[in-house]
């Protein structure tokens, strides 16, 4: 082998490594893919809230590593080619996020989305003029996507109804499969407030719940009590489905993190807890500036500055000056009254973080429940699902062994019979 050979070959063998080391790593990020389409200008029974709704949820999305496929006013001829852009972004294993924001009906059990040019004269027209979220389903089913969240802030009033007699109230139950999770922004025929600000009432409160760090599952529960404290009971969000594994917009918090966190947040806490040194309460700042008792050493640490501010008491010269001795006395008991009171503020505060420790340790207890009966649901759903699917693969074979018996004695009969004879008509 020469020296050139050897050069390509190395070239060759270094390309090659760079290659899959990329490509390893582009794998193993999780890839997002979100559709958001808001429609509010509508030839009929135009809306306020919806292109502000997906313009926000859209921004949201894109600072949490969302590729977002973005439409607003969406008309008829734009909704394919919408669905092919969406289409091409997924991929087998990527998590897939669809929110919409408009107007929503239903006719026969099936949900449709229609266009702000819709014009609905009959049922025929809907398929035609709308958004079908069957539609939206198979092509998620089609990619092969690991996780799949719908957030529809649809089931305005519907401004066709009067045009066609099938329509019911709000959006319809969809049986979610596996991996999915649909949210309503109201139970199934229901109908959803359009929101007097920038944005939806649902949408409004999803905003302000989507950073946290829990998993969805969890977000969307606060979101219903939310919407359901906002609208004062008339609204009420609703969700089906469920996930195969954790999904959190911002990366889902390590409990265990979390836990040597707050332990290592109590532990310096009671380590300075009677301390009365300015510099202690300032080190606690330092090390949890949002901590769970940062309110508390702030408290803490005004109050030892204003007492150090204060000049100490110093005797007077002239001890046989009774005036002297007496504005001595007074600051000395003043000094100790001072402290007394520090000194109670210090017990209280003891308490209070006390208080706090217990509850953050109980919340974090919750948390854990929830989301153990989550996986077990899950778990359950998958194991009845497995069943199910067992039992319909032992029917079909039992349907191919009878029909291939069925089959084989029909070949036994005919083999059986003698064969007929011919009729012969005799000769004159």
């Amino acid at each position: 082998m020469n020296l050139n050979t050897c050069w390509v070959s190395a070239c060759v063998f270094a390309f090659a490594f760079w290659f899959n080391l990329s490509h390893a790593a582009e794998g193993s990020q999780e890839r997002r893919v979100a559709l958001v389409v808001g429609n509010a200008k509508y030839e009929t029974s135009p809306l306020t809230n919806p292109t502000n709704d997906s313009a926000d949820i859209a921004a949201k999305l894109k600072s949490y590593g969302f590729d977002v496929v973005y439409r607003e006013n969406l008309k008829m001829r734009q909704i394919g080619s919408m669905l092919r852009e969406f289409k091409t972004k997924l991929a087998p294993g990527a998590t897939a996020l669809v929110f919409y924001a408009g107007h929503g009906l239903q006719v026969r059990g099936e949900n449709y989305f229609p266009t702000v040019d819709a014009d609905i004269q009959s049922e025929e027209d809907i398929q035609n003029q709308s958004i079908g979220l069957k539609q939206v389903m198979d092509i998620l089913e089609e990619a092969k996507t690991r996780t799949n969240i719908v957030l529809l802030d649809a089931c305005r009033n519907n401004p066709f109804g009067r045009k066609t007699r099938s329509l019911s109230r709000g959006l319809a139950s969809v049986n979610a499969p596996s991996g999915t999770l649909i949210a309503y922004s109201t139970r199934p025929g229901s109908v959803a407030e359009d929101g007097s600000g920038r944005n939806g009432l649902y949408t409004e409160q999803l905003l302000k719940v989507i950073d946290s760090r829990k998993p969805i599952e969890q977000v969307l529960k606060q979101l219903v009590t939310s919407v359901k404290a906002s609208s004062k009971g008339r609204q009420e969000p609703w969700s089906e489905g469920s996930l195969e594994g954790d999904f959190c917009f911002g990366g889902c918090q390590d409990e265990n993190a979390e836990k040597n966190r707050l332990a290592a947040d109590i532990a310096l806490w009671e380590s300075i807890i009677g301390s009365t040194s300015v510099a202690d309460y300032e080190r606690y700042l330092a090390a949890y500036p949002t901590g769970t008792f940062a309110s508390l050493a702030k408290k803490t640490l005004d109050n030892l500055k204003i007492a150090a501010s204060r000049p100490a008491p110093t005797q007077s010269q002239d001890s046989t000056n009774a005036v002297n001795a007496a504005l001595l006395k007074q600051a000395e008991e003043n000094r100790k009254q001072e402290l007394a009171r520090i000194e109670r503020e210090k017990a209280e505060l003891l308490k209070q973080a006390e208080e706090i420790k217990k509850q953050e340790f109980a919340r974090i207890e919750r948390e854990k429940v929830e989301r153990e009966k989550i996986l077990a649901i899950s778990e359950e759903k998958f194991k009845l699902e497995a069943s199910n699917r067992q039992k319909l693969e032992a029917e079909l074979a039992k349907a191919k062994q009878d029909a291939e018996n069925f089959r084989k004695n029909q070949t036994a009969q005919e083999s059986s019979q003698p064969p007929k004879k011919l009729f012969v008509s005799p000769s004159f």
